[in-house]
């Protein structure tokens, strides 16, 4: 991964974003039985009402890129690796940060997100060895951020249909709180920011890219729609897996929507790793990749190595 290293680090901005100047230096099965179609100011003595943390873009010496570094930039002590709670809407929630083991404060790194499937906590992910060792792949990539459902599951089967688009709004309110945490306690590159997931955390992940501006793009298996189609407003670019044994209505419709909101065709070409394929003509940023993987509803031995060269491409 290229690395950059901040030639300045400039005040913070009012979202909580750093422009800078770089120089380059087992869970439950998701059936989908159920699929909702769901000024510039003198800096030195700021005006009261003005931001001292907002640094015009012209006071940046005139380099070829300008990138957006979250506010964790230059921490000597930030975000710990390990687990972290909070409280939020009544309800202890957790997260798991697993950092770059060489890590350091005054980079820019990509985030990663991981979701469980239904049924499932956060330590599906945190695992060090087998095909779902996501961990190993990003050792020296990115921050690795895990991340638990309410009552370990995304949407509650079990619960009635009706309940379902509050439990989206509390989560979205989750990943909200988390990305914040881990933008002030970690140096983010915040164009680098993705999610990942299997079964209901790959359904979840489609609502994260839907819903919200800060997710580069995704990657997800054996997902389904926890969306309506009309509240995703944006293209998103996909590497989506389904087994051969678990090709149901449910996630075929979830592959072709990502696949045609980013205005690509059916027709494909083949791409690294075998047996995946390319979609053509998708809209210049949004590729979305299909891989179909032998068995049924498990994560593919190719998954987490696909996942991040997937993600690569939009990584300076």
């Amino acid at each position: 991964m290229k690395k950059w290293s901040i030639l300045v680090l400039g005040l913070v901005a009012c979202n909580g974003e750093i422009e800078t100047q770089l120089e380059p230096d087992m869970p439950a099965e998701d059936t989908g039985s159920y699929v909702d179609m769901e000024s510039t100011e003198d800096m030195s003595e700021p005006e009261a009402d003005a931001d001292p943390f907002d640094v015009p873009l012209d006071l940046l010496p005139d380099t070829s890129e300008t990138r957006k570094w979250s506010r964790g930039c230059g921490l000597f002590e930030g975000l710990a690796e390990g687990e972290h709670t909070f409280e939020l809407d009544g309800r202890t929630r957790r997260y798991i940060v697993r950092l770059p083991q060489n890590y350091v404060s005054d980079e820019g790194w990509p985030l990663v997100f991981a979701l469980h499937g239904n049924g499932g906590s956060a330590a599906y992910w945190d695992v060090t060895s087998g095909n779902r060792n996501i961990r190993e792949v990003l050792k020296d990539e990115a921050v690795l951020v895990i991340a638990e459902a309410i009552e370990g599951n995304w949407r509650d089967y079990n619960a009635p249909q009706d309940t379902w688009p509050d439990r989206i709004e509390s989560e979205l309110r989750y990943f909200d709180e988390v990305l914040e945490q881990v933008k002030l306690g970690l140096c983010i590159d915040t164009d680098e920011v993705f999610t990942m997931g299997f079964s209901g955390g790959g359904s979840f992940s489609g609502v994260l890219t839907c819903r919200r501006d800060d997710y580069r793009a995704m990657a997800v298996g054996g997902s389904v729609m926890y969306f309506e189609p009309q509240d995703c407003t944006r293209a998103t670019p996909a590497w989506i897996t389904i087994g051969t044994e678990e090709l149901v209505p449910g996630r075929e419709a979830f592959r072709d929507f990502f696949r045609d909101q980013a205005g690509c065709s059916e027709t494909s070409t083949p791409v690294d790793p075998a047996p995946c394929v390319a979609y053509e003509t998708c809209d210049v940023g949004t590729p979305v990749h299909y891989c179909q993987h032998a068995g049924d509803h498990v994560w593919p031995d190719i998954g987490s190595q696909a996942m991040w060269e997937f993600f690569k491409q939009f990584v300076d």
